[in-house]
């Protein structure tokens, strides 16, 4: 048995929302496995990283 750390709710809600999204646009759940994967893209960090910073009010972000 593995010891899992609690996730924010924040952090729920926005991978359940891409989970339905994807569910919607393919007929299929993504698995846990396809969604890490996704995220982990460096094109998929660089755009939360650029979000991040423009919400932050940082400007353009390196």
């Amino acid at each position: 048995m593995t010891d899992q750390t609690p996730i924010d709710p924040i952090l729920a809600q926005a991978l359940d929302k891409i989970s339905d999204f994807v569910k919607e646009v393919t007929g299929k759940e993504p698995s846990p496995a396809e969604t890490a994967d996704a995220l982990t893209r460096y094109f998929v960090l660089n755009e939360i990283k650029d979000h991040i910073v423009m919400v932050r009010g940082e400007g353009k972000g390196s």
